[in-house]
């Protein structure tokens, strides 16, 4: 009886054992926190991206041709055959002047060269009934060689007023000046009634409308860059901004550079041409230019919201596969509007972080979600 009352005791003392350690491991458990969530952040996976490799600059419109029309033989003016400010095409007549004095002129060219001609002919029958009789010895030499000589100075004669006929033709053709290009006109110097002369002052001015050059000065670095690269002007083509704001319709080609740099910008002047159709583009302008790949290139691009600096240069927090923080080393180049061209230090397919930097350290794990992830979430 008492052995089993002993080990009813002993059972009892277990029980109530067990309850308390029981009990304190739950204490202990409820005491002990939790361990915190992995911190979120946004990521991008990097992609090879379209680049359009472009360059801005200030440019200049100018006249691929502009002349000074200006008179070739005295006189007055007789009549004008444009409006000032028109557009005259290639071959209209822009000033007649009074021609009676150069026709009356060519006649009497004409008049000489006929009596030139005269004397040459009655030069060459003497010589011809000369010379046999000088042949037979029943002439003499002397009368041989009177005749020759007045040939030739008949023949001579005869190409003289020959020359003079063509220059009264010249001059009197010249009385009538007309465009030799298609262009607009600006003010006329002269009016109708004025004498002018080669010494004169321009009659006006004719300006070539399409197509214009632009031209525009590039940095010589930039110039170096692109012939070390072994690009050339047909890889490019050339776009404009109106001084309104507006695109101009027209991509043009760069034609020429100047073979001098400027001293005092270290720049050279490229110029392109356009066509110019609506007549947008007046001499003297200033637009804006936009130099262009025709191509565009494939680079490892970036958003700039990644890009992080410090002391020792550019570097980036990079999620790993398994959704570590690592610091990573990087290069960058040109910006591509919210992104940045990565040189060297990323390949594509790794992640980068673009928000909540604040929030991670280098070898802790997150919860990335994509940026185009959780911008659909914000709108859901």
């Amino acid at each position: 009886m008492a052995t089993e009352t002993r080990r009813g005791h002993l059972s009892a003392a277990a029980l109530l054992a067990c309850a308390v350690l029981s009990g304190w491991t739950s204490v202990v458990r409820a005491q002990t926190p939790a361990a915190a969530p992995a911190p979120s952040v946004i990521v991008e996976t990097l992609q090879m991206r379209d680049a359009i490799d472009e360059s801005t600059y200030i440019g200049r419109v100018q006249a691929i041709d502009k002349v000074n029309i200006r008179a070739r033989v005295d006189g007055f003016i007789a009549a004008r055959g444009f409006e000032e400010g028109a557009e005259v095409k290639e071959g209209q007549l822009l000033f007649a002047l009074e021609n009676a004095p150069y026709e009356a002129a060519l006649a009497l060219a004409k008049a000489n060269l006929a009596n030139a001609v005269a004397v040459q002919e009655l030069a060459r029958a003497t010589y011809n009934r000369t010379k046999p009789l000088a042949d037979r010895g029943t002439s003499s030499q002397a009368s041989l060689d009177d005749a020759h000589s007045k040939l030739a100075q008949a023949s001579a004669t005869v190409e003289a007023q020959q020359a003079a006929v063509k220059q009264a033709e010249l001059n009197l053709s010249y009385t009538e000046i007309r465009a030799p290009m298609d262009g607009r006109t600006g003010r006329a110097t002269y009016s109708i009634g004025e004498y002018v002369g080669a010494s004169s002052n321009p009659l006006v001015t004719l300006v070539r409308q399409d197509p214009m050059y632009v031209a525009f000065p590039v940095p010589l670095r930039v110039l170096l860059e692109v012939r070390r690269e072994g690009r050339s002007a047909d890889n490019v083509l050339v776009r404009l901004k109106l001084p309104d704001g507006s695109a101009y319709p027209h991509d043009g080609a760069i034609k020429f550079s100047e073979v001098q740099g400027n001293a005092g910008t270290d720049t050279i002047t490229v110029r392109a041409s356009f066509a110019n159709p609506e007549r947008l583009l007046v001499d003297q302008q200033i637009v804006g230019v936009s130099v262009l790949a025709k191509e565009p290139e494939l680079k490892l691009m970036m958003s700039q919201a990644a890009l992080l600096l410090d002391q020792q240069g550019a570097y980036v927090l990079l999620v790993t596969p398994d959704n570590k923080v690592e610091t990573r080393r990087v290069e960058v180049g040109e910006q591509r509007g919210p992104h940045i061209v990565v040189k060297s230090g990323l390949v594509a397919g790794e992640r980068v972080i673009t928000s909540g930097h604040q929030k991670v350290r280098p070898g802790i794990s997150v919860d990335p979600s994509e940026a185009k992830d959780a911008a659909d979430a914000a709108k859901g």
